[in-house]
């Protein structure tokens, strides 16, 4: 009888292995255009989750069809090509790159919990496409509407539908937590209450498994749902993370507790001991945390709108010898920019004539305005105090130290700390 249970274990243990580390199937390219296209499906992870027959120096174009919700899957991150992109839900999502030499590339989720891999093989097309911008700023674009253009300083219907997202997930966590806690603090009072402390004087009722299976399982289905939702995709695509260990655990505990439950003669009498106290503790628990963690991005998703805000909309410039009023985003570098009393600065610079007194606390938190003449540099979303000043734009749109520091708080919101 001992060698079938370890005869079963060890042919269990290999297709396990087989299943998790063994071949899997991957994803081909097709060319349209002179570009490489792949679709991903994002649903619990990524299928296919590795993509090989990618040529260097060929455009990529990886179309993200997310199927879900939630802030895991909300960004996608390749750190070898520089895109950060956001992934609103339910929605195709266009990312491109150009791989510029053979070996393999890594794509995450931006908590790094569900991950991709690009295999680049042989070498570049005699009549490929050179490398352009799209190598150094990869495209990132929703079929709902453009990127935010940092030029422009304003949120573009992506950023919107994001933070739309964040806040119905924040109101779904807190639905879910409130259940899990109102339901579970009774059972885990009973429990700790009589196991830890002998307290005797624990209604007798609480420390029954039917009850207890009555308060947990709502637990257990409702309150877990996306995290048990998560878990089993991912374990459907060979994959596990974080979710799959806490359903596997959960089930286990919650499984085991309803033999006990329904079956206790089928278990020596000292193993008769039911756990769903555990299974609602660490359910709540997960999604408190969860529920916090999207509380504080969207914190940052507020002080990234305000600090688009610090940018004006218009800028005045002197251009072949005509003084013109344009929008932000038609500013070039070389344009001068004429700035009175009062005003912000657009773009950042340098001056060419005239001294003042730069206010520039919102970028640098200095309170004391700063004095700026000919030859000094200034920054764009700072503002000019009392006298006038003229300078040439040298950083404009997306290189402005503003738009840098919005990029790297973005990146930081949708990352997780390594």
């Amino acid at each position: 009888m001992a060698w079938i249970v370890v005869g079963t274990a060890v042919v269990l243990s290999g297709l396990l292995g087989w299943f998790f580390f063994g071949p899997k199937r991957a994803g081909r390219v097709t060319v349209e255009d002179g570009v490489q296209v792949v679709t991903v499906t994002v649903d619990g992870g990524y299928s296919p989750d590795l993509i090989e027959g990618v040529r260097p120096g060929v455009p990529v174009r990886l179309l993200f069809d997310r199927r879900e919700s939630g802030e895991c899957t909300s960004r996608v991150v390749m750190p070898d090509f520089k895109v950060n992109a956001a992934l609103p839900a339910y929605r195709t999502t266009a990312v491109e790159f150009v791989p510029v030499e053979a070996g393999e590339y890594r794509f995450a989720c931006g908590m790094n919990m569900v991950s991709g891999v690009i295999r680049v093989n042989g070498s570049p097309p005699e009549d490929a496409r050179p490398s352009t911008q799209l190598s150094q700023a990869p495209v990132a674009q929703a079929t709902a509407g453009d990127e935010l253009s940092s030029a422009a300083g304003a949120l573009s219907d992506s950023e919107a539908e994001e933070e739309a997202e964040r806040a119905a997930e924040i109101r779904d966590l807190t639905r879910r937590v409130l259940v899990g806690a109102v339901l579970t603090l009774p059972v885990l009072f009973a429990v700790m209450a009589h196991e830890l402390f002998g307290a005797m004087w624990v209604p007798e009722i609480l420390l029954n498994p039917w009850l207890q299976l009555v308060l947990v399982a709502p637990v257990m289905f409702y309150t877990g749902w996306p995290i048990h939702r998560t878990g089993w995709r991912a374990l459907s695509h060979r994959t596990a993370d974080m979710n799959s260990l806490i359903t596997l655990g959960t089930v286990a505990a919650f499984g085991y507790s309803l033999v006990v439950t329904f079956l206790p003669g089928v278990l020596p009498e000292s193993l008769r001991e039911v756990y769903f106290e555990a299974v609602g503790v660490i359910i709540t628990l997960i999604l408190l945390g969860r529920l916090l963690e999207t509380k504080a991005k969207a914190g940052t998703g507020e002080a990234i709108r305000k600090l688009i805000g610090l940018q004006p909309r218009t800028a005045r410039i002197q251009r072949d010898g005509a003084e013109l009023e344009v929008g932000i985003d038609q500013v070039r570098v070389g344009d001068i920019v004429l700035i009175r009393p009062g005003e912000k600065l657009p773009v950042d610079g340098e001056v060419i004539s005239g001294s003042s007194a730069v206010d520039e606390s919102m970028v640098t938190g200095e309170s004391i305005p700063v004095t700026k003449s000919v030859g000094d540099a200034v920054i764009g979303a700072t503002i000019n105090a009392t006298g006038a000043l003229s300078y040439r734009a040298t950083k404009v749109g997306a290189d402005t130290m503003l738009a840098q520091i919005i990029k790297l708080v973005r990146e930081a919101q949708g990352s997780k700390a390594p």
